[in-house]
């Protein structure tokens, strides 16, 4: 069940860097309101829900001794442990560490004589997870933490040039007073992306081709918990500069990746780099931008600027894939609020705000410069083809005068058969409220940006790729309240709900976002059921999980069918109640969730089969990689196979040391099994390389069975392979 209160909506940045570095006034949010905003539906949870077992052993020597043990869970509580191994031997914790839903946990652990201690986390069913010593520490989410801000920071600033706002400035050359350099300034309000006041800089030097954006950031706060906290006096704070509102700055630019070191692995490589200050200019970590809760660097702006996150290296490292991914931002002129006040109408910043406009352009002209063929540095390149046909159309391709073209509609939304309303779906709804963000999206690989290629449809660039992903634009629009991914733009995109909501919610034609007895469009908020996908098990006792759900205050779990039955359940008032089936057949089961609001059923069927694989018994190295080398998978995803693609399936260690079985966890949703990419990819014609799983086949259905099974049951690794000197990645 999700906390009632939850976040503030008072920004206070104190001085220090570090998990502390952010002051929150908390304000409670009911629980049926959506408050997932900047955050990515992936957490990259380390562990399933479940019950696990510690094993706890000298990491030396032989002798006894007693040791103490903290669990430290996601929620703050601990678990203490306290107990001793006898000589040559390894003490198993009795009873179990249970994980209600899929997060992280740190184990702590010293011996009474001060001896290193080894920790051994194991799956209920005895398959290893995790092995340190003295400490296992896996973090709720390896994408959003201190210390992965702080990698960040040390990636893009290794020499420590920017740790503050000053320093930064120096760095990029704005006292530099330098004949190549220009710099101009806008004032505006961001009234459909956080709310700020911006008073917003840029200098670009027309030699090194660097561009720099800074942007002091004021909210006027009225009180906290009003979200007129965002509104429009922050313009006219930015304007007079009113130090009592200043609540920050952030600071972005285009340079080489690495400066001191060309021979990095990104070389010269120019790539958008992101930094936040307080109020005195000191480096953060960590900052509340839209008043729902502190997120870290770079990923509560990576969120809207195209950055993909994925999890630190074998080395601690930020992987350069990563480093490549995030861009600039387009402003975009008619969605941004001007003040009142002489000279910061919009027609008077208009020359101002094409300028800024064309080096954002710049930017992108040079990252669709980059060759696919190029090795490593070619892995994941983004595609700028859309994104460069939406700036240029805008502007009528012509940067030296002009006005921003507000009703620009590119080639692949204009109206024609299959697609009446293309143009009215993409002016009201794709284009003020998604394609900023998403044309940032998306790969250059081969054959990426051909018409009939969906692989590259999250960018938008048509009606046919935006239709493409209809059902997940209805679960994440309507169902979940996670998009717009940014709480200003969502609060814009509900303020009338009979316009955009009901204009996409008509074009994606499914009659249950509409209230059947007034017609209106029904906002998110409402408890949605996810008992999960059907599948086959072989194990009479089977954990159901109902944690996916959304907006669920309570749960309620009950066999629907067949009514005469022995099996029983366990829990069944919890998101993880347990279905105990000794009789082979098929059982389907109803979950309830209930808020407020009313409630909502969905049915999952379980079919225990004898001689179906056990599902507790799945391991990656046994099971999942021969499954993906049987569908071809790696005749694509191998290094040299196809030039840009983003992630190779071969069993080699890729050039950013990352082994296989990390890279495939990087495309597993452990929260919520059946949004994993793992399984959505290779599915759907989202793909990009074609349905490779299909299930309307019994194979299809087989294989898609297996994964979900092996993911619903940890995604435990196994042992690398026997023989031949392969590492996968297990810890086995």
């Amino acid at each position: 069940m999700r906390s009632a209160a939850i976040f503030g909506l008072a920004l206070v940045l104190a001085g220090c860097m570090g998990e502390g570095d952010t002051k929150v006034e908390t304000v409670p949010v009911p629980e049926m309101v959506p408050d997932s905003f900047l955050t990515y539906p992936n957490t990259q949870a380390p562990l399933a829900a479940g019950n696990y077992r510690l094993e706890v052993s000298a990491a030396s020597g032989l002798a006894a001794d007693t040791y103490h043990a903290e669990v430290t869970f996601d929620d703050g509580s601990v678990q203490t442990i306290d107990r001793s191994w006898s000589a040559g031997a390894t003490d198993t914790v009795p009873g179990t560490i249970t994980l209600a839903r899929a997060g992280g946990l740190r184990i702590a652990a010293t011996s009474g004589s001060g001896v290193p201690v080894r920790l051994v986390l194991k799956r209920s069913n005895g398959r290893v997870v995790a092995t340190a010593s003295d400490l296992i520490d896996l973090p709720l989410t390896p994408i959003s933490s201190a210390s992965y801000a702080q990698a960040y920071y040390d990636a893009v600033d290794a020499d420590q040039e920017r740790d503050t706002l000053e320093k930064w400035k120096q760095r990029n050359g704005f006292y530099d007073n330098d004949p190549d350099s220009t710099i101009s300034h806008v004032t505006f309000r961001d009234a459909l992306d956080l709310g700020y006041g911006r008073d917003m800089y840029v200098l670009r030097n027309s030699v090194t081709g660097r561009i720099a954006f800074f942007v002091q950031n004021y909210i006027v706060a009225l009180q906290p918990g009003s979200p007129g906290n965002y509104g429009p006096l922050n313009v006219d704070a930015a304007i007079d500069r009113d130090v009592r509102y200043l609540k920050g700055t952030n600071a972005i630019e285009f340079s080489p990746a690495n400066e001191d070191n060309p021979a990095d692995t990104n070389g010269p490589m120019k790539i958008t780099k992101f930094f936040t200050y307080d109020v005195a200019g000191r480096r953060l970590t960590s900052a509340d931008l839209d008043g729902r809760g502190v997120k870290h660097m770079p990923g509560m702006c990576w969120a809207c600027h195209g950055g993909q996150t994925l999890p630190l290296g074998p080395d601690g490292k930020f992987q350069p894939q990563a480093l490549r991914s995030a861009k600039y931002n387009v402003l975009n002129v008619p969605e941004l609020e001007y003040s009142l006040q002489n000279g910061y109408h919009r027609d008077q910043m208009e020359d101002r705000l094409r300028f800024f406009n064309s080096l954002v352009k710049d930017s992108y002209v040079e990252m669709a410069t980059r060759d696919i063929n190029d090795g490593a540095t070619a892995r994941g390149l983004w595609s700028a083809d859309f994104a460069l046909e939406m700036i240029n159309g805008r502007y009528n391709g012509d940067f030296t005068s002009g006005k921003f073209q507000d009703d620009f509609v590119p080639a692949g939304w204009q109206n024609g058969p299959g697609q009446e309303n293309a143009e009215l779906l993409f002016k009201r709804v794709v284009a003020p409220h998604c394609s900023g963000c998403h044309a940032l999206q998306g790969r250059a690989a081969a054959g990426a940006d051909s018409p009939d290629n969906l692989g590259n449809a999250i960018n938008f660039s048509s009606y046919t790729k935006f239709m493409a992903n209809r059902s997940r634009i209805i679960d994440y629009v309507y169902k979940r309240g996670i998009m717009p991914m940014s709480l200003r733009n969502f609060e814009n995109f509900w303020k009338d709900p009979d316009g955009g909501p009901s204009i996409l919610a008509a074009a994606l034609a499914e009659p249950t976002l509409f209230d059947s007895s007034s017609g209106k469009v029904i906002p998110p908020g409402r408890p949605v059921a996810r008992a999960g996908a059907d599948r086959t098990v072989r194990s009479p006792e089977i954990q159901l999980d109902g944690n996916a759900s959304s907006f669920a205050g309570s749960y309620q779990w009950a066999i629907s069918s067949p009514a005469a039955t022995t099996a029983t359940l366990v829990n069944a008032r919890s998101a993880r109640a347990v279905l105990k089936a000794p009789d082979a057949g098929s059982y389907v089961l109803a979950l309830t969730v209930t808020n407020a609001r009313g409630s909502h059923t969905d049915y999952v069927t379980y079919t225990v089969d004898g001689v179906a694989a056990d599902q507790t018994t799945l391991t990656f190295a046994d099971d999942i990689r021969p499954l993906i080398d049987s569908n071809g998978c790696t005749s694509c995803h191998a290094d040299g196979s196809t030039p840009g693609i983003p992630v190779f399936w071969d069993d080699s260690v890729d050039s950013d040391g990352i082994k296989l079985y990390q890279r495939i966890m990087m495309r597993v949703n452990l929260r919520d099994p059946e949004d994993s990419r793992l399984l959505q990819k290779p599915t759907s014609q989202l793909h990009g390389g074609g349905v490779v799983i299909n299930r309307d086949t019994p194979q299809g259905q087989a294989d898609y069975n297996t994964l979900l099974n092996w993911i619903r049951e940890g995604a435990v690794c196994g042992s690398n392979p026997v023989g031949p000197a392969i590492d996968i990645g297990c810890a086995e």
